[in-house]
C-alpha cells in the first residue's frame, strides 16, 4: 500500500508526493524569515533553525500533531513560539501532504507528525512542553503511535536522532541511526509503538508520563483479543473471543483524526458509518452479524461475526491453474466451473444488498471472503452508502473503482464486471493504468478458457471505454495493437522491439530534474534514484549491453549525480554499482574518483562499513567485491582483489548463519547466500583457487537445501503462504547461478535440483512484467542456462514468455512500455520496468549481456553501438 501515495503526483509515473502537493503549499513556506534565521527544503520537510545552530546528535525530539482544519493554526503557533525562544524545528510543506502522511495505509510510525521540534538542553525540553503544551491546549490532533503523548493536547515526544547519521538495519536496508554508549551507531527505530533505548537518559520531569503510559487507561474491553488480522494506519482488525461465552467476533478499530481518506474523513467517521450500514443490511446471509460498538480509551471498536476461511485473493493464489508449469486442462475447467460458482454467489449477495437500498461500493477480491463451506461473505462495509442518499466512495481499488460519471449501483456493476475478468486473468490494476487494455485482455480470456455463452459480454458492456480521450492518459495507448503484434510474432524482430523499447525509454527521461532521471518504483525516492536497481544507472547499463546508443546528455546527468550526492556502499542500491556502470560507459575518471570516495574519500559513508553491514549482492559486501574485482582488474591493483576475496568470504560467511550471533540470511541472489555464491564464483575464475570454488558450491547449496517441493514438481522460495520462482528473490536466481557452478562443476551433487528450479520459470501466468520480480527474470534466466535442463525447452519457454509480455505492454508515445511493481504506474527501471524487460529480451533473443557477473569471466561484455 505504500505505492498509494506515489500514486498522487502523476498518472503514469510514480512520483514524489512533494511534487503533487507543491501548488498547495502552506503561506510559511516562502514567507520572509526574521533576521537571523534560515530555511532549508528537504523532500516533504521544512526545516528553519537560527542560522549557524548546531543541533546535538540525538535527543527526545518534540512532535506536534495536527487536523486537516487546524493545521495551519497549529503552524502558526509553533512557528512563532521556535522563533520567539530559538529552537529548531521542521514541518510538512503542504495540507496535502499532512493528509497523505495520515491517510488510511501511511507509515503507522511517522503517521501524525506535523511539527518536530528541537530542543537543545533538558531545560529547553522541559520549557517547550509547558509553553507551548498551554499555547496549544485543546488543539486535537492524531495520536503518534512511536512517540510519548504529553497530558491531553498534540505534543508527543521520542528519543531520537537530530542529525543525519545512517547505519545497516539487520534488514541491509539503510536507516538513521543513533550512537549507543559505546559510540556504535544502532537504528533509530521508528515502529508503531513508544520505546525507549535502555541506556537513553530520561529527565525526571517525563516519569510521570512514563508511569502513566505503562499503566495505560480506558475501559476495558470485554473481549480477549487473541491476535491481530490486519493493521493500517486507521486501527488494527482483531480476532477475539467474548469473555462471557467464548463466541469469537472481530473487532475493527477507528483511531480518531487517523487513517484520512481522499474527503479528509477519519476512520472513527467511517466506523460509525459501517455501524449504521450493518444495521440496515442485518439478516443476509453474506453479509457479517453486527455486535455492536463500544469505545475504550480513545479509540472506537467495531464488534461484529468472526467469519472463517479466506479472502477471495488468498483463495485465487491457492487455486489459479496457469501459475504452474503446463496445467492440465481438466483442471482449468474444474477452475472455471469453481469461479461461476463464486460469481454468482456474488451477483446474489449484491442483489440483497441493493434490496435492502445500500450500494456496497468497495467490491473487490480482498473484500470477499469465503468460508471453509465455499459460500460468499462481504465484509468491509465503511465505503457502502444508501441509494437514496449516494455518495461516492473516496477510496478504491486499483481496477475495480468505478470511473467518474458512475453512480449508485452502477458502482457495483462495474466492479463485478472487474471481477469476472479478474478471477479469470487477475491484471485488473492496468485497466485503471490503460483502460484501452480492457479488450485485449478479454480477448485473452476467450481464447484461454473454456466459458459458457455471453460471459465476457457484461465485462465489455461495463469495463470497456470508448471515450475518444482521456484526461491524463493522451499519452498511452497509440498503436498498441502493432505493438501487441511485435512481441507476439511467431519469428520476432528483435531489432524491432530493442528499438521500441530503447525509445520508450528514452521518452521518460527527465534531464531537468536533478531527483531522477528515468520514472521507476518508489524506491527512487526512498533509496536510491542512481543505481543499477531503480535508478539511471540501471536503465543506462540495459541500453548499453543492448546495443543501444547512449544520449550523452544522459550520461552527463548521471556522472554529475554521482559526483554531488552522497556516496552510499551497494552493487544494486548504491553507488559502487554507480561505478562500475560509467566505468563500463567510458567515464572511468569519475568512476575512479567515486570508488575512492566510497574507500578513503572524506565523505566516505559512516556507520556503513560493509564489514558491519548487510552482506548480500544486493546492498552488501557480495556486490561490493564483484565491483572490486571489476576495478581491480582495470587499475590492474592487486589490492582491490585482496579486498575482494576478504569480503565474497566474509559475505557467505554472514549470509549462511556461520558468524556467531547472526542468523542466516532469507535465500536468494540479491539479499541471500546465492549472491555470495557468485561473487566467490567469479573470483574463483579469476584468481583459479580451487579454494573457492569449493565455498561457492558449499554456499549455494546452503540455499537449494532451504527451498522446498511444490506440489506441482517446481523447486522454488519458500515466502509464507506463497513460493517464489523469481529472480531477485526465488528459484530463478538460483537457479541461474547453480548453472553457473556446474560450469566448473559438472558432476556436482546440486545438478539434480536443476530440472525443478526450471520448471519453476515455465508457468504461462506471471503477474508482473519485471526483471527482480516478473517475467523478465525468468526471460533471462531461461536464456542464459547453458549447462542445466534441455536447451531447446528452455528456448521454447522463453519465447512463449517474450509473447505473453503483451499482456502487460502499454504503449508510450507510440513505444513498448510496460509498468512496474503494483501495475500502478509505468516504469522504465532495471528491476521493476521497460529497462529490465530490454535487458532480458537481449539475452535470449541476441546473446546480449545479462545483469553484471551473470556469465562466466571472458565472455564478451557491453559495448555501446554508435
Amino acid at each position: 500500500m505504500r505505492y498509494e501515495a506515489y500514486s498522487y503526483a502523476d498518472p503514469l509515473f510514480y512520483d514524489s508526493p512533494v511534487r503533487w502537493a507543491a501548488h498547495e503549499e502552506f503561506a510559511a513556506v516562502t514567507e520572509p524569515l526574521p533576521p537571523g534565521w534560515v530555511r532549508q527544503d528537504r523532500d516533504i520537510w521544512v526545516v528553519v533553525q537560527p542560522a549557524g545552530a548546531g543541533l546535538p546528535d540525538q535527543g527526545w525530539k518534540v512532535h506536534v500533531s495536527a487536523c486537516l482544519d487546524n493545521a495551519e493554526r497549529v503552524l502558526d503557533t509553533v512557528r512563532s513560539y521556535c522563533q520567539r525562544v530559538g529552537m529548531p524545528f521542521k514541518y510538512l510543506r503542504s495540507l496535502p501532504i499532512l493528509q497523505v502522511q495520515n491517510s488510511k495505509y501511511a507509515n503507522r510510525g511517522g503517521s501524525g507528525k506535523f511539527c518536530t521540534l528541537y530542543p537543545l538542553d533538558e531545560d529547553g525540553l522541559r520549557r517547550c512542553l509547558t509553553e507551548l503544551g498551554a499555547e496549544l491546549a485543546g488543539e486535537p490532533g492524531p495520536y503518534i503511535l512511536s512517540d510519548l503523548r504529553w497530558e491531553d493536547g498534540p505534543l508527543y515526544l521520542r528519543y531520537g536522532a537530530f542529525t543525519e547519521r545512517w547505519c545497516r538495519a539487520d534488514t541491509g536496508e539503510q536507516v538513521p541511526a543513533l550512537a549507543d554508549p559505546e559510540g556504535r551507531l544502532v537504528p533509530d527505530v521508528r515502529a508503531a509503538v513508544f520505546e525507549v533505548p535502555s541506556w537513553a537518559p530520561v529527565p525526571d520531569f517525563l516519569r510521570p508520563a512514563l508511569t502513566a503510559r505503562r499503566a495505560g487507561g480506558g475501559t476495558a474491553l470485554p473481549y480477549r483479543v487473541e491476535r491481530a488480522l490486519h493493521f493500517s494506519n486507521a486501527g488494527g482488525i482483531y480476532l477475539a473471543h467474548d469473555r462471557s461465552d467464548g463466541t469469537p467476533v472481530v473487532l475493527k478499530e477507528a483511531r480518531p483524526h487517523a487513517g484520512l481518506d481522499q474527503r479528509g474523513t477519519d476512520a472513527v467517521t467511517r466506523l460509525g458509518h459501517e455501524y449504521d450500514i450493518l444495521t440496515r443490511l442485518a439478516g443476509i446471509p453474506a453479509v457479517p452479524a453486527l455486535h455492536g460498538r463500544l469505545t475504550s480509551w480513545e479509540h472506537h471498536f467495531l464488534v461484529q461475526e468472526y467469519v472463517e476461511g479466506a479472502t477471495l485473493n488468498e483463495w485465487l493464489v491457492q487455486n489459479y491453474p496457469l501459475v504452474h508449469p503446463d496445467p492440465d486442462e481438466a483442471v482449468v475447467t474444474d477452475y472455471v466451473r469453481r469461479a461461476l460458482d463464486i460469481l454468482d454467489q456474488v451477483e446474489r449477495g449484491l442483489a440483497a444488498i441493493h434490496a435492502r437500498g445500500v450500494v456496497f461500493g468497495d467490491l473487490h477480491p480482498r473484500n470477499l471472503m469465503l468460508r471453509p463451506d465455499g459460500s460468499v461473505v462481504f465484509i468491509d462495509f465503511e465505503l457502502a452508502s444508501p441509494i437514496d442518499e449516494f455518495v461516492r466512495p473516496a477510496l478504491g481499488a486499483a481496477g475495480f473503482a468505478a470511473p467518474a460519471g458512475r453512480t449508485g449501483v452502477e458502482l457495483d456493476q462495474h466492479a463485478l464486471a472487474a471481477l469476472r475478468l479478474w478471477l479469470l486473468l487477475p491484471l485488473q490494476q492496468l485497466l485503471a493504468l490503460d483502460p484501452g487494455k480492457t479488450d485485449e485482455l478479454i480477448d485473452v480470456v476467450e481464447r484461454r478458457f473454456p466459458l459458457p455463452d455471453g460471459y465476457t459480454a457484461p465485462i465489455r458492456a461495463h469495463l470497456v471505454r470508448r471515450e475518444p480521450s482521456l484526461p491524463g492518459y493522451e499519452e498511452i495507448g497509440h498503436h498498441r495493437a502493432e505493438l501487441t503484434a511485435l512481441l507476439t510474432a511467431d519469428v520476432p524482430d528483435w531489432k524491432a522491439i530493442r528499438s521500441s523499447l530503447a525509445a520508450g525509454i528514452a521518452a521518460t527521461a527527465t534531464p531537468d530534474r536533478a531527483d531522477r532521471l528515468f520514472p521507476g518504483d518508489v524506491a527512487q525516492f526512498t533509496h536510491d534514484s542512481l543505481g543499477l536497481a531503480y535508478g539511471a544507472a540501471g536503465v543506462l547499463y540495459a541500453l548499453d549491453a543492448t546495443g543501444c546508443r547512449i544520449d550523452p546528455e544522459h550520461l552527463d546527468w548521471l556522472t554529475a549525480a554521482a559526483g554531488r550526492s552522497p556516496v552510499r556502499p551497494g552493487l544494486y542500491t548504491g553507488s559502487h554499482g554507480v561505478a562500475y556502470t560509467l566505468d563500463l560507459l567510458g567515464a572511468r575518471t569519475a568512476a575512479l574518483d567515486l570508488l575512492d570516495r566510497l574507500t578513503s574519500g572524506p565523505d566516505r559513508p559512516t556507520g556503513t562499513d560493509p564489514v558491519h553491514g548487510q552482506a548480500g549482492l544486493g546492498q552488501g559486501r557480495a556486490g561490493i567485491a564483484l565491483t572490486l574485482l571489476h576495478f581491480a582488474e582495470a587499475a590492474a591493483d592487486p589490492a582491490l582483489l585482496e579486498r575482494a576475496v576478504a569480503l565474497a568470504e566474509a559475505a557467505a560467511d554472514t549470509l549462511t548463519g556461520a558468524v556467531p550471533g547472526i542468523a542466516a540470511a532469507e535465500p536468494g541472489l540479491l539479499s541471500g547466500p546465492t549472491g555470495a555464491a557468485l561473487a566467490l564464483l567469479r573470483l574463483y575464475e579469476h584468481t583459479g583457487d580451487i579454494r573457492l570454488l569449493d565455498r561457492a558450491e558449499a554456499t549455494l547449496a546452503h540455499d537449494l537445501e532451504r527451498c522446498v517441493l511444490a506440489a506441482d514438481g517446481t523447486v522454488q522460495v519458500r515466502d509464507g503462504l506463497r513460493v517464489l520462482p523469481y529472480l531477485e528473490g526465488g528459484s530463478a536466481g538460483i537457479g541461474l547461478v547453480l548453472d553457473q557452478l556446474l560450469t566448473h562443476r559438472p558432476d556436482s551433487a546440486l545438478r539434480g535440483r536443476a530440472p525443478a528450479l526450471i520448471r519453476a520459470a515455465e508457468p504461462e501466468f506471471i503477474i508482473q512484467p519485471g526483471l527482480f520480480n516478473g517475467r523478465a527474470g525468468l526471460i533471462g534466466h531461461l536464456g542464459l542456462l547453458r549447462n542445466t535442463g534441455d536447451r531447446a525447452r528452455c528456448a521454447a519457454h522463453a519465447d512463449r514468455h517474450r509473447k505473453l509480455l503483451s499482456w502487460h505492454q502499454i504503449s508510450y508515445r507510440g513505444q513498448l512500455a510496460f509498468p512496474g511493481e503494483q501495475l500502478l504506474r509505468l516504469s522504465a527501471d532495471l528491476a521493476t520496468g521497460s529497462a529490465g524487460v530490454l535487458l532480458a529480451l537481449g539475452t535470449t533473443m541476441a546473446g546480449t549481456p545479462f545483469l553484471p557477473w551473470t556469465a562466466p569471466i571472458g565472455r564478451p561484455g557491453p559495448a555501446s553501438a554508435p
